[in-house]
Order: C-alpha cells, then structure tokens, then sequence
C-alpha cells in the first residue's frame, strides 16, 4: 500500500525528539503541532500524519518509520490520536492494536507493545517505546477532533457576552428548514463558527494557527492534554 504526499513528507522529515504523536491526517496534523506548541512541549513532541484511519494505512506508516535507525535509537514514547467518527471508542482502539499486531507480524525483531486499554502508555521495556492511543473526542463516545473543540469552544461562550454558536445553529436549522443537511453535522457546524470568527479557511489546521481562535485552556482539552504531555514526558 503506497502513502499520499502528506504521510510522504512527515515520514521524511527528521526523528529528533524522544516523543512521537502520529496523527489521522494532515489538518489534525497541523491542529496538533499548535496544540502541541500550545501546552509548551514543542520541542519533546514531534506530530506526523500516518493517513486515513484504516488499518492497513496506520500499519503501512508504521512499518516504514519504526525501522528507522533514528527511531529505534531516540524514541522512547509513541502516541496514536485517531478518530472514533460513528463507532465506539473501543472499536477505534481494536482497529490500532490491529495495525500494532500486523506490523509486529512483520518486523519480530522491532516489534511495538500493544496497548490494552486508551490513554495509557503500554511497555517501554528492553529498549522498546511505550505506545499510548487516544480516540477522539474523550476515549469514550462516538465523534471526532471537531466533537472535542465544539464543547471546548461551547465551553468558553458560557462566559461570552457575544456568544457564536446560537447564530451558527440558527442558520443550519434555517437550512434544515429549506430540506439542506451537512454531511458531516459536527464539521459544519465547527466549520460555520470559525467563519464568524472571521478565519476565512474554515479548517481546523488553519483555525489553530489564528490567534485566540482555539480556547487551549478549556477543560475539554484537559485529558487530551493531559495525553499529550506525557508523549512528552512531561506528564
């Protein structure tokens, strides 16, 4: 199976630091470096998109950049963040572990741990990384990266003099009115309140690197932040 440009050019780029976040996708890719500059540890965190969330997509990227030289000898902490999107959490992880379990299949002698349980780092033993995933939106429900910034975005407007979202609701329940309906209810919705925050490229990769844009701080964030630093090792 052959990777797209994207999973080409994060694969290229330089193993430097002892944490690896692999992510599903460039637009998380781009969301996650600013969080991961957000939280502080930009330089214990390097963010690579492995694709799709398919399984053969996520084993695919790992045969190739866990054989790396620079790998076996820096990385110590590897993180998966993928989405749930329709299924459950636990399914998202069974399609991980499956990835792990194909590639260790493969390449005995490099062979990953495979974790048990999200949001917990699994091994680290006899030179081998610890190996944590996260399923987005919390580890638990069915949803996606932008399930998880709608409530922390939510979550700021309780405060908001001016909030947003009514006016965003309001206009797709005028479509839903007219028989119009988004694919896709959450990245619409998320799409139509970055446009009425004036970020005219209404993805998240974009929004992220537009100041004050993305509430970092809200408590929605909180385990995946928590998830992120110990990638880290700062946890």
């Amino acid at each position: 199976m052959s990777l797209g440009r994207w999973e080409k050019e994060s694969l290229d780029r330089p193993i430097a630091s002892a944490g690896q976040l692999l992510v599903e996708g460039r637009v998380p890719e781009m969301f996650f470096r600013e969080m991961v500059a957000a939280y502080g540890v930009a330089g214990q965190v390097e963010v690579r998109t492995f694709g799709d969330v398919s399984k053969d997509t996520l084993q695919t990227y790992l045969g190739l950049f866990c054989q790396k030289a620079a790998f076996r000898e820096r990385v110590q902490r590897l993180g998966i963040i993928r989405d749930a999107e329709a299924k459950s959490a636990s399914d998202a992880l069974a399609s991980v572990r499956s990835a792990i379990e194909g590639f260790n299949g493969e390449n005995p002698s490099y062979a990953l741990p495979v974790p048990s349980h999200l949001g917990v780092a699994t091994g680290g033993q006899e030179a081998r990384p610890q190996v944590s995933v996260f399923v987005l939106p919390d580890c638990s429900r069915a949803g996606m990266l932008e399930t998880l910034c709608l409530e922390a975005v939510a979550e700021t407007e309780l405060a908001s003099s001016t909030p947003v979202l009514p006016c965003v609701d309001e206009f797709f329940a005028c479509l839903r009115r007219q028989g119009r309906r988004p694919n896709n209810d959450f990245k619409a919705r998320m799409a139509g309140y970055l446009l009425a925050a004036d970020v005219m490229d209404p993805q998240l990769g974009r929004a992220a690197q537009a100041s004050g844009v993305i509430p970092w701080d809200a408590k929605a964030f909180q385990p995946l932040r928590a998830f992120i630093r110990g990638i880290a090792g700062a946890a």
